[in-house]
C-alpha cells in the first residue's frame, strides 16, 4: 500500500513535470480513437454498401500504421521520460529504498499517467469524433448531415491498443531499472557526453553514405526502379550521414576559429556536435518519416486525381455500348435524343488485339484496345479533350512506336513498359503512363495508338470491336428507374447477344471511397508531421533540463544573456534544419518514385507539402525555443 501511496504521491505532485509526456499521450489517443469510431460507426454508410466497404478496410489498415507509429511514439517518448527520471530514481536509493520497489514506483506511476491520458484521450475522441468526421467528409468533397455516432466496440479497440502499448513500455522501463547498477542511476543526471570520435572508419562511413544516398537518387530516374533497393539504400545513406559525414563536418567547423569563434557559435556548433552521437537515430528516423509522410500525401492526392479522372471517364459519354456486330447507330441515337439534345457522339471501330509484355509471366497477358493516331485525335477532339492533343505528336506512332494509355481508374503500375508483342512483333512505347479521356470506361483495358498503316495491318490479325457513345444534355433522368425501363424497352430490339453497355451516372459512384481515402491521408499527413515536429520538441525540452548547471556556469564566467539567448536559437536552428533537410530532399525523390508508379506529376504537392512541414517545423522551433530559454534562465 506504502508503494502505492507513493507513486499516487508522484504522480500528483510531478503533473507538471509531466506535461508534454501527459499531452502527447493525450494526443495519441484522441486520434486513435477517432480512426476507430470512424470504422465502427454508421459515418460510412452515407456512400453506399460498396463504397462504405472499401473505406472501411482502407480505414483498418490505416488504424493498423497509426498503431505502429503510436508504439514507436510511445517508445520513444517514454524512453525521454524515464530519462528525465533517473537523477529522482537516485534520490530513493539514498533514501534506502531497493530496485525492486523503485520498479514498482515507477510501474504504477506509469500506469497511472496512461489510465488517465487514455480516459481523457477517449473522452476527447469522443466529443470531437462528430467535428473529425465533418473534417473528414469535408475534404472528400460530401455534404452530408453527419451525426454522433459512438459504438462501445470502437472505445474498447481504443483502449485495448493503447493501454496495451503502454504497458509493454511501462514494463520496459520496469526491466530497465531493475537491472540497472546503482552507480549509474546515481550519476545519471551528471554524465558528460563526449564528442563523438572521428578516424578513418568514420570518414569511410561517411563516404559509403553519402555514396549509397547518390546512387539511390540516381536509380529514381531509372525507368524500371528497384523500389526495395532503392528505399534500402536511402535508408542507409540517411542514417550513415547522421552517424558519420556531420559529426565529420561538425568537426571541421570546430577546426575553423574564423567560424567558431564568431559569436556565439562556439556555444552552439559545440552543442550540437556533443549530442550527435546519441541523437542520430532519432534525427535519421524523423528525416525518413517526413519522406514517408510526404508520400502519404502524395498517395493521398493521386487517390483525388484517379477519382476525378476515374469520374470523367464515367460521364464521358451517357450512354456507350460495345460489339462484335455493327450497331444500330442511328436508331439507338433516335431514342436517346428523346431525353435531350446531343452533345456529342464517337462512332468508331477500334482492334482488340491479345498482346503481352517481353519476358513476362502468362498471368500479365491482357487484352489491348488499338486506336489508330487519325481516330485517336478525332475522339479527342469530338469529346472536348482538344486539350490532350497537344501532350502527343505523331512521332510518337512512327514507325514500330506506340502510345501507351493507361487503363480506366488504374491506381498504380507495377511494370514501366518499354517494349510489348502484338501477334509475336515488337512494339515499342514511346510515351507510357498517361491517361487520356477516348473510349470512357466501359471498355476497361490498356489502350495502344498506333500509325495507320500498323492500323490497318493489326485490323487483318485482331478483332474488330464496334464502339458507340453518346453525350446528351438532361442525362440525370436515365438515373430515374421509370425512364431507364422504357428507353431499356425500346433499345431491346437493337441489342445483341454479346453487346455491352453502360450509363455513366450509374457507374460513378463506385470509386466514391477514393475522396475518403484522399481526405483521411491529408489528415494524417498532418498528424504525423505534428508528431514529428512534437518528438524534436521533447528531445529538445530533454536536452534544456540537462543544459541548465551548463548555461548557468557560461553565465557565472561573463557570457551576457542576449549571447545566451542567440546560442539557443541557434542550436535549436540546427536541430530542427538538420533532420528537416535531409527529410525533404529524400521526400524530393521518393514523390518522384510514387509519382513514376501512381503515373502523376506530383511536384506540385511536394512542394505544397514541404511549405507546410516547414510552416510547422517554424512554429515548433519558435515555441522550443520559448521553453529552453525559460529552463535555462535567459529569459530577459
Amino acid at each position: 500500500m506504502q508503494v502505492c501511496s507513493m507513486a499516487y504521491n508522484n504522480f500528483k505532485n510531478n503533473m507538471k513535470n509531466y506535461t508534454m509526456f501527459f499531452i502527447s499521450m493525450i494526443f495519441s489517443v484522441l486520434i486513435l480513437s477517432n480512426f476507430f469510431i470512424l470504422m465502427c460507426g454508421d459515418a460510412l454508410k452515407v456512400l453506399g454498401e460498396a463504397n462504405a466497404n472499401y473505406t472501411k478496410m482502407i480505414v483498418q489498415m490505416i488504424s493498423c500504421v497509426l498503431s505502429i507509429f503510436i508504439f514507436f511514439f510511445i517508445w520513444y517518448t517514454s524512453n525521454i521520460f524515464l530519462k528525465n527520471r533517473k537523477k529522482e530514481i537516485g534520490l530513493y536509493i539514498f533514501m534506502g529504498v531497493d530496485l525492486k520497489t523503485i520498479g514498482s514506483i515507477y510501474f504504477i506511476e506509469m500506469m497511472l499517467i496512461g489510465l488517465t491520458s487514455c480516459v481523457i484521450g477517449i473522452s476527447l475522441g469522443a466529443l470531437l469524433s462528430k467535428f473529425f468526421q465533418m473534417i473528414i467528409f469535408r475534404l472528400a468533397g460530401f455534404k452530408v448531415n453527419v451525426t454522433l455516432n459512438i459504438t462501445g466496440d470502437a472505445l474498447v479497440y481504443t483502449f485495448i491498443v493503447f493501454m496495451t502499448i503502454f504497458i509493454m513500455m511501462s514494463i520496459k522501463g520496469l526491466v530497465s531499472i531493475m537491472r540497472s547498477k546503482i552507480i549509474n542511476l546515481l550519476n545519471a543526471g551528471q554524465k558528460v557526453e563526449q564528442m563523438p570520435k572521428i578516424n578513418v572508419f568514420t570518414y569511410m562511413i561517411a563516404c559509403v553514405s553519402f555514396g549509397a544516398m547518390l546512387y539511390g537518387y540516381y536509380l529514381v530516374k531509372l525507368s524500371n526502379i528497384n523500389v526495395f533497393k532503392t528505399l534500402l539504400l536511402v535508408c542507409i545513406g540517411t542514417y550513415g550521414i547522421f552517424y558519420a559525414l556531420i559529426p565529420v563536418v561538425l568537426k571541421f567547423l570546430i577546426s575553423r576559429k574564423s567560424i567558431l569563434y564568431k559569436g556565439e557559435n562556439i556555444i552552439a556548433i559545440n552543442s550540437v556536435a556533443y549530442r550527435i552521437k546519441k541523437n542520430y537515430t532519432t534525427y535519421a528516423t524523423i528525416s525518413l518519416l517526413t519522406a514517408c509522410t510526404i508520400s502519404v500525401l502524395g498517395t493521398a492526392v493521386s487517390m483525388k486525381n484517379l477519382y476525378t479522372m476515374s469520374l470523367e471517364n464515367d460521364t464521358l459519354y451517357s450512354v456507350s455500348f460495345a460489339s462484335k456486330e455493327a450497331i444500330h447507330t442511328k436508331e439507338i441515337e433516335e431514342i436517346l435524343l428523346g431525353i435531350g439534345k446531343k452533345e456529342y457522339a464517337v462512332d468508331t471501330t477500334i482492334i482488340k488485339a491479345k498482346s503481352t509484355l517481353k519476358n513476362v509471366e502468362k498471368w500479365q497477358v491482357s487484352d489491348y484496345n488499338i486506336l489508330s493516331y487519325e481516330q485517336f485525335l478525332e475522339i479527342l477532339k469530338m469529346n472536348g479533350n482538344e486539350a490532350a492533343i497537344t501532350k502527343v505528336d505523331e512521332e510518337m506512332v512512327e514507325g514500330n512506336k506506340v502510345i501507351y494509355i493507361q487503363r480506366p481508374g488504374t491506381l498504380a503500375s507495377l511494370i514501366k513498359t518499354k517494349e510489348i508483342t502484338i501477334f509475336d512483333e515488337i512494339y515499342e512505347v514511346s510515351e507510357g503512363g498517361i491517361r487520356f479521356k477516348t473510349l470512357g470506361s466501359l471498355l476497361n483495358e490498356v489502350t495502344l495508338v498506333v500509325n495507320n498503316e500498323i492500323y490497318e495491318k493489326l485490323k487483318m490479325q485482331g478483332e474488330n470491336i464496334y464502339f458507340y457513345g453518346i453525350k446528351i444534355e438532361n442525362e440525370e433522368q436515365l438515373l430515374d428507374q421509370g425512364t431507364m425501363e422504357v428507353i431499356t424497352e425500346e433499345l431491346r430490339p437493337y441489342f445483341n447477344e454479346d453487346m455491352k453497355s453502360q450509363v455513366g451516372l450509374y457507374k460513378v459512384e463506385g470509386v466514391s471511397w477514393l475522396r475518403v481515402v484522399y481526405a483521411i491521408g491529408a489528415f494524417l499527413f498532418l498528424v504525423f508531421i505534428l508528431a514529428e515536429a512534437s518528438i524534436i520538441y521533447t528531445k529538445i525540452y530533454s536536452d534544456a533540463m540537462e543544459d541548465k548547471d551548463k548555461y548557468k556556469i557560461l553565465a557565472h564566467i561573463g557570457a551576457s544573456k542576449e549571447d545566451l539567448r542567440r546560442a539557443v536559437g541557434k542550436e535549436i536552428a540546427i536541430f530542427y534544419a538538420l533532420p528537416l533537410t535531409i527529410g525533404l530532399i529524400d521526400s524530393f525523390f521518393a514523390i518522384q518514385v510514387l509519382g513514376d508508379f501512381l503515373s502523376e506529376n506530383l511536384l506540385g504537392t511536394f512542394i505544397v507539402s514541404a511549405a507546410i512541414c516547414v510552416g510547422i517545423f517554424i512554429v515548433s522551433y519558435i515555441v522550443s525555443v520559448a521553453h529552453f530559454k525559460k529552463i535555462v534562465k535567459v529569459v530577459c
